[in-house]
């Protein structure tokens, strides 16, 4: 075999301690899967035919009954036996489950008497993959893998036959078969990426096959006895754990254990010598190890979680808070940085040593505010109200200093700003940016929402907002292409429009909201109607350009601030079809990480900053934020995904000494970004809240726009009347988003109430 360098990590093969817990509320299984790079999990029992679905918090999503198989396998007389689910195999992103459903019985067509079925977890959709015969039921169960756009799947004849198995290959065509020296039937197989090996066990022997070879073959690294599955983890417990966790039966009036072999051993580089890494009293089925860093035993009378007391790492649970927190230490250390006047908001960092070089932008300003009230949201306080009042006084030009941040005639803000002067930055671009406008805009009217109760805010607020003007003059009336620029003097730079779609659907939903361009937004929001790409056949994505793939971040800033686009069922279909495009990608390259392509920094020679898209994306760069803001659909399997990289050591840190996820090539891994942008990194951490705290996008980012007034509810506006206090009161009995004013958000109570009253008491200013 290769040869291969120990790491220096590699101090001890010593073990602490194995903690077992009952997972899920499964009696038992026959196989256990994990998929390796996200939050996917399942497990199948021959005794009822099911195939059970769950989270990382081990709710259970879905389960595929004896019917659903037998629907597709007519032929078989599924029942109590051993006979039905067998063997599981996960892709690597969690897109895709396939599952080796067996019989002893012949086929009445004279195909294949087994099956391998494919259930996909975005359409939910369980479909026949692929016929043969695989098992007779005479010894243990069959195994599979999944790699590369390649199913593997353990014959009883000793064969591993291999499956073209790419994202949109619904039928599975043999592409070669390998036969096991032994002509023993494999009872797991598993992949071990750092070493590019694929290992498979026997009941007998542990095998290893070198996928760097030109031609792989099987190399015997050594005995087994009782096997019954296989998983190898680069990440369990500690860095000394690297290797393959073999499950063993019970037999010979022994107890059924779990053995492991260290990744030394399984290259050939030092003698095998496997060691006992625990010993159960349940006669073991199967076994895995999930992207979560959890090892999955299925037993006869259960499925237990384990974890190695020896784990450094924090928990997923904790991670997603920690995580959370080092967005918010990465923002904060951007306010007034490096003796920059106070509320300026610098618009990215660097990474630790290096010297910070950009201006402040709105952009990051925005991005700042916005995660600071999901904050305080989340923490049930107003805590962050002096960082929001602080940076909102000075995007408003109410600083007592006397910077003022310079705007067009119709209030659109540069993209860059000197923050000595107020003026566009100096070696930047000039521009005056809707974009940039409309994020603080946004910002701007979540603030005053969210600190109904603080003056300051809400007068700030109502600065950026109100100072805006003529927003139907930056939409193109008979095309509702949206002007990316604008003119000191007011009005759109005419040779800067752009089409639908893209993240700008933000300003179009104000302009709808302070101007006159509903039936833009109406355009705007009609996925029909606009162009789309389609990297998965059969689950499309809306862009702008026909067969022309986005950033994702350009979905994820209207997901998270829209309530038009969040409260569409088509736009949620979108968003999954997003995430399952990218977890195509992934299963088809198996990169280390689970990659989602958005912009952000790269290696010159690969653009410099860069954004990239699954139609363009040099240098394989995944973007951990934009992994994470996939969060915000409120489904954990994609966070687990960025939870894994953070296990595997991921996360870089930053000038303002934050350490966080942000990006990494599956190219050059060793290659770290040596700046990182506000914008880039906070949609990650919007993501994350909430599964922090259920609600903390909808309730106080995608949620309509208020009129200055939260009491100017009916028409005409401007005037408060009968028909204001009818419209409120309609919306509160109807539970109407529109008349949830006051925290805490989600609810309809009294505090709505009162402050509707109070307000419309009082009179508008």
């Amino acid at each position: 075999m290769r040869s291969i360098v120990v790491p220096t990590l590699i101090a001890s093969t010593t073990f602490a301690a194995p903690v077992a817990q009952q997972w899920g509320d499964a009696p038992r299984a026959d196989a256990i899967a994990a998929a390796s790079l996200s939050g996917w999990y399942a497990s199948a029992d021959t005794t009822t035919d099911t195939i059970e679905f769950r989270d990382v918090r081990e709710t259970l999503l879905h389960t595929i009954t004896r019917a659903e198989l037998n629907a597709l396998a007519p032929w078989m007389t599924l029942d109590t036996s051993p006979d039905g689910p067998r063997a599981l195999a996960w892709t690597s992103s969690g897109r895709s489950l396939f599952i080796i459903l067996t019989d002893d019985e012949p086929s009445t067509d004279g195909l294949g008497s087994d099956t391998i079925l494919r259930y996909d977890t975005t359409s939910e959709q369980l479909s026949l993959f692929a016929r043969a015969n695989l098992d007779d039921l005479s010894g243990q169960a069959p195994a599979a893998l999944h790699h590369k756009g390649e199913l593997w799947v353990s014959t009883i004849d000793g064969n591993i036959r291999i499956y073209n198995a790419f994202r949109n290959s619904i039928t599975g065509v043999l592409s070669r078969t390998m036969s096991i020296p032994s002509a023993e039937p494999a009872v797991g197989i598993a992949l071990a990426p750092r070493i590019n090996t694929v290992t498979v066990a026997t009941e007998s022997t542990l095998y290893a096959i070198d996928l760097d070879n030109a031609t792989p073959t099987f190399d015997t690294i050594g005995a087994l006895s009782n096997a019954r599955g296989i998983a190898y983890s680069e990440h369990y417990g500690n860095v000394w754990h690297e290797g393959a966790f073999i499950a063993q039966g019970a037999g010979d009036g022994d107890n059924a254990r779990v053995r492991f072999v260290p990744w030394f051993q399984v290259t050939g580089l030092f003698a095998y010598a496997p060691s006992d890494y625990l010993v159960s009293s349940s006669d073991l089925t199967g076994i895995a190890i999930s992207a979560d860093g959890s090892m999955l035993l299925a037993s006869d009378d259960s499925i237990e979680s384990v974890r190695d007391t020896d784990d450094p790492d924090l928990d997923y649970e904790d991670w997603l808070r920690d995580e959370f927190d080092q967005a918010v230490t990465f923002a904060q250390g951007l306010i007034a940085a490096d003796g920059r006047p106070s509320g300026w908001v610098t618009d990215a960092d660097v990474i630790a040593g290096n010297t910070r070089f950009h201006p402040p932008s709105p952009d990051g300003a925005a991005w700042v505010i916005m995660l600071h009230l999901v904050k305080d949201s989340i923490d049930g306080s107003s805590d962050s109200a002096p960082i929001v009042r602080d940076i909102l006084d000075r995007y408003a030009g109410l600083k007592p200093d006397g910077i003022v941040p310079r705007v067009t005639a119709d209030g659109i803000m540069h993209h860059w700003y000197d923050p000595f002067t107020g003026n566009a930055a100096p070696g930047w671009s000039d521009e005056y940016a809707t974009l940039s406008t409309m994020l603080i805009v946004t910002a701007a009217d979540r603030a005053r929402r969210f600190y109904f109760d603080d003056p300051q805010i809400v007068l700030a607020a109502d600065t950026i907002i109100n100072r805006v003007e003529n927003w139907d003059s930056y939409i193109q009336p008979w095309t509702n292409n949206i002007y990316f620029r604008a003119i000191q003097s007011g009005g759109p730079d005419l040779g800067s429009g752009s089409g639908a779609f893209n993240e700008a659907v933000l300003f179009i939903e104000q302009a709808a909201m302070y101007g006159n361009s509903s039936s833009a937004l109406d355009y705007w929001l009609d996925r029909s109607a606009l162009p789309s790409a389609s990297y998965i056949n059969n689950f499309p994505v809306t862009t702008n350009w026909p067969g022309g793939h986005l950033p994702a971040f350009v979905s994820h800033y209207p997901w998270i601030g829209s309530s038009a686009m969040r409260d569409d069922p088509d736009w949620e279909t979108h968003m999954r079809n997003l995430l399952a495009s990218h977890g195509g990608w992934t299963d088809d390259n198996t990169p280390d990480f689970s990659t989602v392509f958005s912009a952000g920094t790269t290696k010159p020679e690969w653009g410099g900053y860069h954004a990239d898209s699954l139609s363009d994306h040099p240098g394989n760069v995944t973007t951990f934020p934009s992994l994470m803001a996939f969060g915000a659909l409120g489904d954990t399997a994609p966070t687990v995904g960025a939870y894994n990289a953070y296990r595997r050591g991921a996360r870089a840190t930053f000038a303002t000494g934050a350490s966080i996820l942000y990006r990494r090539s599956a190219i050059d891994p060793g290659y770290t970004p040596p700046d990182a942008g506000l914008p880039d990194v906070v949609i990650g951490a919007i993501g994350l809240a909430e599964l922090i705290e259920p609600g903390s996008v909808t309730n106080v980012l995608a949620v309509d726009y208020r009129p200055e007034c939260p009491a100017d509810y009916g028409a005409p506006l401007g005037e408060l009347d009968f028909f204001d206090l009818s419209a409120f009161l309609s919306a509160y009995h109807n539970r109407d988003s529109r008349a949830d004013i006051a925290r805490p958000f989600g609810e309809f109570d009294f505090f709505d109430l009162s402050l509707f009253l109070n307000r419309f008491i009082q009179g508008c200013p």
